[in-house]
């Protein structure tokens, strides 16, 4: 069996700050968008 490593690649660290930055910015997008729809008639 293999041991796993203990910290991530830094390639691999740098793409999954990328994903959850993404992941963030639709959420916030998503929101944003939920209260304009609620706020505007």
């Amino acid at each position: 069996m293999t041991q796993p490593t203990e910290k991530p690649v830094p390639d691999n660290r740098r793409g999954v700050r990328r994903t959850a930055w993404a992941v963030g910015i639709v959420a916030v997008g998503i929101y944003a968008a939920f209260l304009l729809s609620v706020m505007l008639p």
